[in-house]
C-alpha cells in the first residue's frame, strides 16, 4: 500500500515535470481569500445571542458549504494551473467526494465555533482534525486525476503539506475566534487581513502537496466517467461564486440587521435613561421643594423675632439698664430670655444648616445626573478609564433604585479593582439595562424581602466580572434559551430590544453576558464578562 502512495526509492529516471499558470495560481488564491473572508464572516454570525436551534443549524450549515466549496474550488483551480505535457481529466465520483470531504471538514470547524467557550485543547484536536480533513481533500482530489500518468508521493513532502494543513487550521480557528470581536470597524478590518492570511496557509498546504507529487509515464487508459477541466474549471467558478455571493449577502444582510437592531437599541437605551433622569430629577425636586417650604416655614414663624423687642427695651433702658433688669419686673425676666433665644438658635441653626447641606446635596445630585445622561449621549466607541465601582453606582442612582422604594434592598459585594480601559458609554448602557431588569423583576414579584445584589470581582482568567442578581419574578427554563434573541420579552410592555442589544455590545468590547436561574420566581442573575485591560 505504502509503495502504491509513496516514492519509496530513488526517483524514477522518466518522470515528468509540469509549470504553473500563475495567473490561475492568483486566481486560487483569491478565491482562497475571499472563500476565507466569507467563512470568517460566518463564524460570527454563529455565536449571536439572538439564534435559535435553527438559525445556528443554518448558519453552520450554510458555512460548511461556503467555506468548503472555497477551499475545493481553488484546490482544483490550482490543479489546473498546473500545465503538464499529457493529457489531464478527472473522475466524477472522487472529484464530487473530494468536495464532500472539504464541506465536512469546513463543517466539523463550524461546529466548533458555534460554542461560546473554546478551550485550547478543543483548539488544538479541532486544528488536528480540520487539518487532516483538508489535506484528505486535497489527496482525494489528486486521486480524481485520469491521466496516462502514475502518481506517488514524496514521503517528506507529504508530511509537511499535512502538517501545513493543520498550522493553517489551527490559525483558521483562532483567526475565526478573533476577527469577530471588536467594533464592525475593528472587525472587518480583522477579518480582511486574518483572510489573506488564512488564503496564503491554504494555497501553501496545496502548493506543498503538489511538489510532493512524482507523475511518471504510464500506458493511457481513460475513464469513460470523467469530464473535461475546461467544462470543470467553468462549473467549479460559476458553483464557487454563486455559493459565495449568497453567502456573503445573507451574511451581510445578518450584519447591517444587528447594526440597526443595535442603533434602533441604543435610542430606545437613551429614551430610557432620559425618562429614568427625569424621574430621578423629579423626584429630587420635589425633596428640594419641601426642603424649601421647611426653611420658610421656619424662617417666617421663628422665636428670634424676639430679639426686635429685647433690642428695643434694651434702647429705652440703656441709661438705667442695670436698675431695669434687677427691679423691673419685666427686665427681670430679660436675662433668661436671651437664654432662651441662645439655646433657640443653636437648635435652628442644627436644622437649618442639615436643611441645606440636604439641598446642596440635592442639587448637587441633579446637576450629576444631567451630566451623566449628557455624556452617554455622546459617541461610544472611545475606550477610556473608568472604575467600575463608580459606574454601576451611578447605573443604580440612575434607574432610581433605593431602600424603601418598591421595598428594594440593594446589596453590594465590591472587590478591589483599579480603573481599567472600557468603553464607558456601552458598558453604562449595559448596566443600566441589567438594573432595570433586576428592577422590573422585583417590583413584578409578590416576594416581601426584595433584593438585589451587585457583584463585582476579577476571574481566574484575569477578566472583570460583574453580576446583578435578583430574588424576583426569575426566567423559565423554556425561555433560558431565547432571552437574548431580538425582540423576545417577557414584560406586558417590553420590547425585547435591551439585552439584544447589550449582548451585541458586550461582543464588541470583546465580552459577553450569561444569564442563570433556577426557575420562575426564583430570581436571576446576569454576568457581564469584560477584558481587563489596564
Amino acid at each position: 500500500m505504502l509503495y502504491q502512495l509513496f516514492q519509496v526509492g530513488s526517483l524514477p529516471p522518466i518522470q515528468i515535470h509540469g509549470t504553473y499558470n500563475y495567473h490561475l495560481v492568483l486566481l486560487s488564491y483569491l478565491v482562497a481569500v475571499i472563500a476565507s473572508y466569507v467563512a470568517l464572516d460566518i463564524a460570527g454570525h454563529l455565536r449571536d445571542r439572538n439564534n435559535t436551534r435553527l438559525s445556528t443549524t443554518l448558519w453552520l450549515v450554510g458555512g460548511a458549504f461556503a467555506m468548503g466549496a472555497g477551499i475545493w474550488s481553488m484546490h482544483f483551480i490550482g490543479m489546473l494551473a498546473f500545465v503538464m505535457d499529457a493529457p489531464m481529466t478527472y473522475d466524477i465520483t472522487w472529484t464530487v467526494f473530494s468536495m464532500f470531504v472539504a464541506i465536512l471538514a469546513s463543517g466539523f470547524t463550524f461546529f466548533l465555533l458555534k460554542s461560546k467557550k473554546l478551550t485550547a485543547l478543543q483548539l488544538g484536536l479541532g486544528g488536528v482534525i480540520m487539518g487532516f480533513g483538508i489535506a484528505a481533500m486535497h489527496y482525494t482530489g489528486m486521486q480524481a486525476m485520469t491521466t496516462c500518468l502514475v502518481i506517488h508521493y514524496l514521503p517528506t513532502v507529504f508530511a509537511l503539506s499535512v502538517v501545513i494543513a493543520i498550522i493553517a487550521s489551527e490559525a483558521a480557528l483562532w483567526l475565526a475566534i478573533r476577527s469577530n470581536q471588536g467594533t464592525l470597524k475593528k472587525r472587518i478590518r480583522l477579518k480582511f487581513a486574518s483572510a489573506f492570511v488564512m488564503g496564503a496557509a491554504i494555497c501553501g498546504m496545496h502548493y506543498t502537496g503538489m511538489a510532493a507529487a512524482i507523475f511518471t509515464p504510464l500506458s493511457c487508459s481513460y475513464s469513460i466517467n470523467s469530464i473535461d477541466p475546461q467544462i470543470l474549471s467553468s462549473g467549479i467558478a460559476i458553483v464557487t461564486l454563486f455559493i459565495l455571493a449568497v453567502a456573503f449577502a445573507l451574511s451581510t444582510q445578518k450584519e447591517i440587521m444587528n447594526y440597526h437592531t443595535l442603533r434602533l437599541a441604543h435610542q430606545e437605551g437613551m429614551a430610557q435613561v432620559s425618562a429614568s433622569v427625569l424621574h430621578n430629577v423629579g423626584n429630587v425636586l420635589n425633596s428640594i421643594n419641601v426642603t424649601t417650604s421647611v426653611i420658610e416655614n421656619r424662617l417666617s414663624h421663628s422665636e428670634l423675632s424676639g430679639l426686635k423687642d429685647v433690642s428695643k427695651a434694651l434702647e429705652e433702658h440703656k441709661n438705667d439698664l442695670g436698675h431695669f433688669i434687677t427691679t423691673d419686673p419685666q427686665g427681670s425676666q430679660l436675662p433668661g430670655y436671651i437664654k432662651m433665644l441662645a439655646d433657640y438658635w443653636q437648635k435652628e441653626q442644627k436644622v437649618m444648616s442639615e436643611s441645606m447641606k440636604q439641598l446642596t446635596h440635592n442639587i448637587q445630585h441633579i446637576k450629576d445626573v444631567i451630566n451623566l445622561q449628557q455624556s452617554m449621549s455622546a459617541k461610544s466607541g472611545l475606550n477610556q478609564i473608568t472604575s467600575i465601582h463608580e459606574l454601576l453606582d451611578e447605573a443604580v442612582s440612575i434607574s432610581a433604585i433605593e431602600k424603601g422604594d418598591h421595598g428594594i434592598t440593594v446589596e453590594k459585594h465590591y472587590e478591589k479593582i483599579q480603573p481599567f480601559f472600557v468603553d464607558k458609554i456601552k458598558l453604562m448602557q449595559i448596566l443600566i439595562n441589567l438594573v432595570r431588569n433586576g428592577k422590573h423583576a422585583l417590583i413584578e414579584s409578590s416576594r416581601q424581602n426584595k433584593l438585589l445584589i451587585l457583584k463585582i470581582c476579577i476571574s481566574d482568567q484575569n477578566r472583570v466580572l460583574i453580576q446583578i442578581i435578583d430574588n424576583g419574578v426569575g426566567i423559565a427554563p423554556e425561555n433560558m434559551s431565547r432571552i437574548f434573541i431580538h425582540g423576545f420579552t417577557t414584560k406586558k410592555t417590553g420590547h425585547g430590544f435591551g439585552l439584544h442589544a447589550s449582548a451585541i455590545a458586550a461582543k464588541e468590547m470583546q465580552g459577553e453576558i450569561r444569564v442563570s436561574s433556577e426557575g420562575v420566581g426564583k430570581g436571576a442573575a446576569f454576568t457581564l464578562e469584560l477584558p481587563y485591560t489596564l
